[in-house]
């Protein structure tokens, strides 16, 4: 049941995320601009102390479920790894600590130095803000504009032509390359971008750690299937030692969808 409350939120809060994106009216910037403010540093650049301590405290108890329902890229890359045909497909792989926190520590210094172009091509909510409106954006409008011949066919003005005209070759460029090495990341290990690059992933993997509820394995059940670690597109379950890499898990529950046993279960932790 959780399961797919998180499932349906999360293509919900994407979907009208992307359409903020491909929106070139400006009408819906007036009822979505408040999904950009819910975005963890879109909300730390803006001083927004109630959104970022939220998602802290949201973090802190139920992990790290801002990367898999709100964040637009993390949700992004369960989209582009359902291209992979077989069913199971992951395994369980160590943290890259020798990537994960230099990418962090030069964000940062980025980020306090003024760097702004190396903090945006950083920065998840504007990697996908510029796949979006570079690459999704003119096709849309490539849609509209036939709408628009075809109602001008028929006397209506129901669509108007607008121009699709390439903004920035240089962004278009930067665009396309994070649109391609997300998908094969993804395409090869699930969240390996998410849980390797994205600075926003590792800085809440430190709270993620201290989560209050969290999956747990019931050792009397466990078969040692593997079933949950090739479900995991986030490669933190090793099933061999029963053991999760709370820092890494975006608590999509597959895990539990796919034990056959039971000996999976979403609780308190406390309690165990």
């Amino acid at each position: 049941m959780l399961r797919k409350i998180r499932t349906i939120l999360a293509a919900v809060l994407f979907t009208l995320i992307t359409l903020l994106f491909l929106d070139f009216t400006g009408t819906l910037h007036h009822w979505l601009s408040w999904l950009a403010k819910i975005q963890f540093l879109p909300a730390v650049m803006a001083l927004n102390v109630v959104v970022v301590v939220a998602l802290i405290v949201l973090t802190l108890v139920f992990g790290r479920i801002y990367c898999s329902v709100i964040c637009p890229l993390g949700v992004f890359q369960d989209v582009l790894a359902r291209f992979r045909r077989k069913k199971h497909k992951y395994s369980y792989s160590k943290e890259v600590r020798w990537l994960r926190y230099p990418v962090l520590v030069v964000f940062i210094i980025a980020a306090v130095a003024g760097v702004g172009s190396l903090f945006q091509l950083l920065a998840p909510y504007s990697a996908y803000g510029r796949i979006a409106t570079m690459i999704f954006q003119p096709i849309w409008k490539a849609g509209n504009n036939l709408l628009a011949m075809a109602a001008e066919h028929y006397e209506s003005y129901a669509f108007y032509t607008v121009d699709t005209w390439m903004q920035s070759l240089p962004v278009l460029i930067i665009a396309a390359v994070t649109l391609v090495v997300l998908f094969v990341l993804a395409w090869r290990g699930g969240r390996t971008y998410c849980n390797t690059v994205c600075p926003v992933g590792t800085i809440l993997s430190f709270f993620a750690r201290f989560s209050w509820f969290k999956v747990h394995f019931d050792a009397d059940k466990c078969k040692s299937c593997s079933l949950c670690s090739k479900s995991c597109k986030s490669s933190c379950i090793d099933y061999k030692t029963l053991t999760f890499d709370y820092s890494r898990c975006v608590v999509c529950g597959k895990c539990i969808d796919n034990c056959k046993f039971g000996a999976l279960r979403y609780d308190n932790a406390k309690l165990h």
